[in-house]
């Protein structure tokens, strides 16, 4: 039987700290323990996208200025935001006519796309029974600024006070990055839309190309080509 060369003390290969067999041991394990300590946001916030239509007078208006303001679609954006993944995309959206409350809006969203787990955020403007009665059945923690000082009395307002961070709630302002380069690609967020029904289809269709763009760079562009997404 021939003597093997690999038991010989010359021979031996040790694993050095830095090795690629140990850096990825790590890099799973820390990418495990970043899954457990940030579980992903849910961002919901509302923007104003104008359309081409006429000028009309502004409903609520301070003092006894009238003021005239362009037509405009609301649209209400609920975004997921993957930190360890560096991923945010569009978890569900809805629009409605120009001064459509964000509590209404709000609640309608998250009826039809319910969140799964996670936090979610969202300013004092969505703080109405239409959210709260929503989120009592949803396995979500509400992170969501509180109207009047804080005060509550509701069950639902009392445990969103207990349950206040604001270090996680800073993080609710990426949302606007989201909207920011949806007009920058509409070359100053004006629709070429002239009635607010087709208005509003347009801002909903650019949420859902928005989307679609993150899934996109998410591929490997073809051998030759460039992304351009």
């Amino acid at each position: 039987m021939r003597p093997s060369w690999r038991g010989f003390p010359g021979n031996w290969r040790p694993i050095s700290p830095r090795s690629p067999r140990r850096k990825a041991k790590r890099l799973r394990t820390r990418r495990r323990h970043t899954w457990r300590r940030f579980p992903p946001l849910y961002l919901m916030d509302t923007t104003g996208l104008a359309y081409r239509s006429k000028d009309r007078l502004l409903r609520f208006r301070r003092g006894k200025e009238v003021r005239r303001v362009r037509g405009h679609a609301r649209l209400l954006a609920l975004m997921r935001w993957d930190r360890e993944r560096r991923l945010l995309w569009p978890w569900g959206g809805v629009v409605g006519e120009g001064y459509a409350p964000d509590p209404r809006l709000g609640g309608e969203v998250l009826k039809r796309f319910p969140p799964s787990r996670g936090w979610l955020l969202a300013d004092a403007g969505f703080d109405g029974k239409e959210v709260w009665g929503v989120l009592g059945e949803a396995g979500v923690r509400p992170v969501i600024r509180l109207r009047g000082g804080g005060e509550a009395r509701e069950e639902a307002r009392v445990r969103a006070r207990e349950g206040w961070d604001p270090e996680v709630y800073r993080f609710r302002g990426v949302v606007e990055g989201v909207f920011g380069g949806m007009k920058t690609r509409l070359g100053g967020g004006y629709l070429w839309e002239r009635k607010p029904w087709t208005a509003m289809a347009r801002a909903l269709l650019e949420l859902i190309a928005y989307g679609l763009r993150v899934l996109l760079s998410l591929l490997p562009p073809p051998p030759g080509y460039k992304a351009i997404y």
